[in-house]
């Protein structure tokens, strides 16, 4: 059978034909048969399924629906604290390892900066002249205070 529509589509019943067919295989069962086959088939599908669930040893995730709402709460904010002190912990270890690190480099670029190790034979019991603040002098010493 050969069906075609006369109306290029503008309405959905513009053809009568085609919408009782249309209807008429769409059409649900008339019988109480088919109902009853139907209702019959859906229970025994749920009492299987039920039965299968009853089968299954509960796993680990099971006991998470025993949880209340306040013990979630709990749980986040106890995790929260701990997440909190750890990150503080890491902040000063940082700081504390930048501060040495600071302090080496300096130390490092002072020792570099003398023209001779300061050892027994240098040092002299000579006092050095002290200058005057404004001495343009005191800039070519810079051990003098």
């Amino acid at each position: 059978m050969n069906v075609t529509r006369n109306d290029d589509g503008r309405r959905p019943d513009a053809d009568p034909r085609v919408t009782d067919l249309l209807r008429s295989h769409y059409a649900a069962p008339q019988g109480e048969r088919y109902w009853n086959g139907l209702e019959e088939r859906v229970m025994q599908s749920v009492t299987r399924s039920v039965t299968r669930i009853g089968e299954l040893r509960p796993a680990w995730w099971s006991g998470f629906g025993e949880f209340r709402a306040a013990d979630i709460r709990n749980v986040g904010l106890i995790a929260a604290t701990i997440a909190l002190l750890v990150a503080g912990a890491t902040f000063v270890r940082e700081a504390e390892r930048e501060a040495t690190a600071r302090e080496l480099a300096a130390r490092a670029a002072v020792e570099s900066a003398l023209p001779l190790p300061l050892d027994d034979a240098t040092l002299t019991t000579r006092m050095r002249p002290h200058l005057a603040e404004d001495a343009p002098e005191r800039y070519l010493h810079p051990l003098d205070y």
